[in-house]
């Protein structure tokens, strides 16, 4: 298809036709390309006039013009090869000029900061609009913080179905700005944030890291992201770090999840690697540019859980609900036996997914989770432990998940209050502070101490009580 100049961007350097290769300059050519072979249709690049949500937000990344070429000529996850349709000299002017508009300098201390660039959009101004919204967001994170940002965010969002929708997108771009704001160092970026919108702020971190790392100094970038002494001041922000950082991992190989867990792999101790793992299995079935991984399966709703090593196998099967529930139109009782029917040693595994999904789609509905766990049967323990940390985790307190447990079968309740205590062990770091929360779930002195047992709190004497 033609596209005049004007429709391109009416900022970009002046040409004189509407073909590629009309002549011109390059980055005219380049920038016309960049329409014609249709990567506006799925890319936003500011330079371009491209403001299509499909596929990565190029106006985040800085690309190297080998990289860009590679992918071009190639293609990857979601997206065609271009060899066949463009001609050697067109992939070099197209990648030459996506490559001069994705590297531009930076004031944000080494981070490129998502080229986050503050202006006077406010919420007001959006209407609905995606990319509005995420500028809007970004700029109460770079003028107020990121707290302030992320509450607005989620105030907003609870009587907002539409931009729920797009909440953890927005979340991305706080991230950036808040970056933006503090210079580019993540560790400081990270203390400020909060789990809302299912952690997309903690996500954009790291994303956001990678967006200027080179493919070999992946490893390297990596093992240093989440050694940030303040990013380790709970096992809480720990974890959503590394989380996160296996999201970032996933995106900056291109959705390589072999390679993205290798990474996860030489980070220095096991609960490091598994947490890292974790974001890699969520990006690879949720990705955050609706992406689809090619390490999925139509015909095998486990894959690739039950093709990894055994040592990978824990957060995927952790997160394997997630990509049951589409597969089967969301009919909780069909996910309940695909879960029985799984490795025999990861039942109860995908049973607590279960219950942390039915935790998400009931948004948090005691009465809900109840009803949906009825379907797990045997499993019904397994399914409400994972819906108490699912609780807690995105409340970051105790009050719902415990009301919930309060509800829960006799048979499985102490397993219910013991899933909340995990969660407390990783927010709070001392014990005294853990056996306090934990007292506060509930008066049976059976259930605080399924909740210190969750915390990792050394049990007291066998007749000492929990109480104050």
């Amino acid at each position: 298809m033609c596209i005049a100049a004007a429709t391109v961007a009416a900022a970009l350097l002046p040409t004189t036709g509407c073909s590629a290769d009309d002549g011109g300059s390059e980055r005219t050519r380049g920038a016309i390309l960049f329409h014609e072979a249709g990567c506006a249709d799925c890319h936003s690049l500011t330079a371009a006039g491209a403001r299509a949500r499909v596929g990565p937000d190029l106006d985040l990344v800085q690309l190297d013009v080998e990289y860009v070429a590679r992918q071009v000529r190639a293609g990857g996850p979601g997206m065609p090869a271009f060899s066949d349709q463009l001609t050697p000299g067109q992939i070099t002017a197209l990648a030459s000029f996506v490559s001069e508009s994705t590297s531009g300098d930076s004031d944000a201390g080494g981070v490129e900061a998502a080229r986050f660039t503050p202006d006077e959009t406010v919420v007001a101004d959006c209407s609905g609009r995606g990319a509005c919204l995420e500028q809007a967001f970004g700029n109460i994170a770079y003028r107020r913080g990121p707290t302030a940002a992320l509450g607005e965010l989620s105030r907003r969002s609870s009587a907002d179905e539409r931009l729920a929708a797009d909440c953890h997108r927005i979340a991305h771009r706080v991230a950036a700005a808040a970056l933006r704001r503090n210079g580019g160092d993540t560790g400081r970026a990270l203390v400020s944030g909060s789990t809302v919108c299912a952690s997309g702020y903690y996500h954009g971190i790291a994303e956001q890291a990678f967006a200027i790392t080179k493919d070999e100094e992946l490893p390297r970038a990596a093992r240093a992201l989440c050694s940030e002494a303040s990013a380790l001041r709970t096992t809480f922000l720990a974890y959503q770090c590394l989380h996160g950082l296996g999201h970032g991992l996933m995106i900056a190989t291109g959705y390589d999840l072999p390679r993205a867990l290798h990474i996860c792999d030489q980070l220095r101790a096991e609960w490091d690697r598994t947490s890292c793992t974790g974001g890699v299995f969520m990006e690879n079935i949720s990705s955050s540019y609706g992406i689809q991984s090619r390490w999925l399966r139509e015909d095998d709703p486990v894959y690739p859980c039950n093709a990894v090593p055994s040592r990978h196998k824990l957060y995927c099967y952790l997160i394997v609900t997630s990509r049951i529930l589409p597969l089967v139109g969301y009919d909780f009782s069909r996910a309940a036996t695909v879960c029985t029917k799984t490795e025999r040693a990861w039942v109860s595994t995908c049973f607590e997914s279960y219950g942390r999904d039915a935790s998400g789609y009931s948004v948090g509905d005691a009465t809900r989770i109840l009803e949906l766990c009825v379907y797990a049967t045997r499993h019904g323990g397994s399914c409400l432990y994972g819906a108490a940390r699912d609780l807690v985790n995105t409340d970051a307190s105790t009050g719902r998940a415990a009301a919930l447990c309060r509800r829960a079968p006799p048979a499985h309740r102490t397993t219910c209050f013991e899933g909340i205590g995990t969660i407390v062990g990783d927010l709070f770091a001392a014990d005294d502070v853990r056996t306090r929360a934990c007292q506060a779930v509930s008066d049976a002195d059976l259930l605080v101490q399924a909740c210190l047992t969750g915390a990792g709190v050394p049990r007291d004497d066998p007749g000492s009580s929990h109480g104050p």
